[in-house]
């Protein structure tokens, strides 16, 4: 063993000069990143600063707008909203958005300059007169790296001229507001997530290198971590009485090196081990996606906008005593269409019916309703059990670190006795089906997501003691890489 040892330790010690500034940066990020994300224009924004729709002013049915559009194929997505006041249907065809008037059918040709920055004074009007053009980007920046450009086209970059430094940017296919940054959002951003991930734009562009590069270093970073335990374990004895009585041989900052690796060594290699499996390597997922044929079970392969025989402007109508909708999207539940309406005042969904007779008020739908629903998804696969859920399970739940609860409830949660274990979650507000489990995926879930995030039932939800446990255990973590470090950096310069 102890010629084994001999023969690891100088491993271990090459390793550990070359990823140990990697694993400095991956623990003082990782602390960015609980309290921090990558810039974004918010949801709940957007629709915030989008004006109300006037029922006046749409003049086209769905069915008219798609023929006014002449699209190749019909559309997979219909939301009638806004631009500049004006109301239009956005349609999604092969993954680009087309946008028409809903007013005089029009089809809205890609903005200029010029046209981005009214876009921005209607949007951002206490910053009117101060906005100004920064630039034209058909490539991505640092915050739009997984932007699709075919979808959006060229973004047109936006300064508001204000004292938080924010950029807003603006897509020219669809004159909608798709990212906004400013000057804190952009630091944490780097210090977090584009540290944390590797998300520098020259590197990340090359999608295949990027992830790549963190898988195999990754692993190489766990083969650190497994090397430094065993020699640690090995050179560590309460019997042994080495310098000053202490339990290791190391003096000075190899003697903290060696007694943080004991301590924080596992984690080191659980949160990197998880870390890598967040690549899906070699074929590992989660599979919580529902894939295309299960959301077309329920939604169907495309939005038929011939069966919205129920005007936009009558649905408006009646949700009128409710509230003023500031967007509608055409859905469709097992062949029935539906306007659905988000009224994030009260943070609620109601759907108008749009099929033949009177337009009425759905406030979601049925136990019945959605399990029918799921067992279209499973072509009648054998029910073992469903159940509501009005409170997060282990595998449905927010998953971002603000566990703000963002993620809808109730959800109905139908489990099946297929070969691969499902398990689908369905949303009554709106009918869609929200997650699928498998129960490979449920494993993989324990080992990313349970290993990378401690997001274990009870620590999770408990706030203020997963942030004390995270934190904790992330600056123990950063304590390790740093005395690393250190060794590294002492070792190098008596080298010279």
């Amino acid at each position: 063993m102890k010629r084994l040892i001999a023969l690891l330790t100088p491993v271990h010690r090459y390793l550990g000069l070359v990823f140990c500034l990697i694993f400095a940066a991956w623990f003082a990020s990782g602390l960015v990143m609980i309290y921090a994300r990558m810039p974004a224009y918010s949801a709940a924004e957007r629709v915030a600063r989008l004006p109300r729709l006037d029922p006046a002013s749409i003049h086209l049915r769905p069915a008219d707008a798609v023929a006014h559009a002449e699209l190749g194929s019909p559309p997979v997505r219909i939301r009638l909203t806004t631009y500049r006041s004006r109301p239009v249907y956005r349609l999604l065809v092969d993954d680009a958005w087309v946008t028409v008037f809903a007013d005089d059918g029009k089809v809205l040709e890609p903005l200029t300059a010029g046209d981005a920055l009214a876009v921005v004074n209607d949007a951002f009007p206490e910053q009117r007169g101060t906005a100004r053009l920064l630039d034209t980007i058909d490539r991505p920046d640092q915050w739009t790296i997984e932007t699709a450009f075919a979808s959006t086209g060229p973004l047109h970059i936006v300064a508001l001229g204000d004292s938080a430094a924010t950029n807003v940017y603006v897509a020219a296919n669809t004159g909608e507001v798709v990212l906004k940054t400013d000057r804190s959002s952009r630091f944490w951003g780097y210090a977090g997530p584009v540290m944390h991930w590797f998300y520098f734009t020259p590197f990340r562009v090359h999608g295949p290198l990027w992830a790549n590069v963190i898988i195999y270093g990754s692993l190489a970073g766990c083969c650190l971590c497994v090397l430094g335990l065993v020699i640690g374990t090995y050179r560590y004895s309460l019997s042994r009485r080495y310098w000053q009585s202490s339990a290791t041989p190391y003096v000075g900052w190899l003697r903290w090196h060696h007694y943080a690796g004991l301590i924080f060594g596992v984690i080191a290699l659980a949160w990197i081990f998880s870390g890598m499996l967040s690549m899906e390597p070699w074929g590992v997922s989660e599979e919580s996606a529902p894939d295309l044929e299960q959301v077309a079970a329920i939604r169907g392969h495309f939005v038929d906008a011939a069966r919205f025989v129920n005007s936009p402007k009558s649905a408006i109508d009646v949700l009128h005593p409710q509230f003023a909708p500031k967007e509608l999207d055409l859905i469709q539940f097992m062949g029935r269409p539906f306007y659905r309406a988000q009224d994030p005042g009260a943070d609620r969904t109601l759907l108008v019916t749009a099929y033949q007779g009177p337009p009425t008020i759905k406030s979601g739908f049925t136990e019945y309703e959605l399990s029918t629903a799921a067992a279209a998804v499973m072509h009648d696969e054998e029910e073992s059990q469903s159940a509501w859920l009005t409170d997060y399970d282990a595998y449905y739940y927010d998953r971002y670190y603000d566990r703000g609860r963002g993620r809808p409830l109730p959800v109905l949660r139908v489990k099946y006795a297929d070969a691969l274990g499902s398990w689908l979650y369905l949303d009554p507000r709106d009918g869609g089906l929200v997650q699928r489990e498998t129960s490979r995926g449920r494993r993989v879930r324990w080992l990313y997501h349970g290993l990378h995030s401690l997001d274990f039932p009870g620590l999770y939800q408990a706030g203020w003691l997963w942030d004390a446990v995270i934190v904790t255990l992330c600056t123990g973590g950063l304590l390790l890489s740093m005395t690393s470090v250190i060794v590294g950096w002492r070792r190098l310069r008596r080298a010279q």
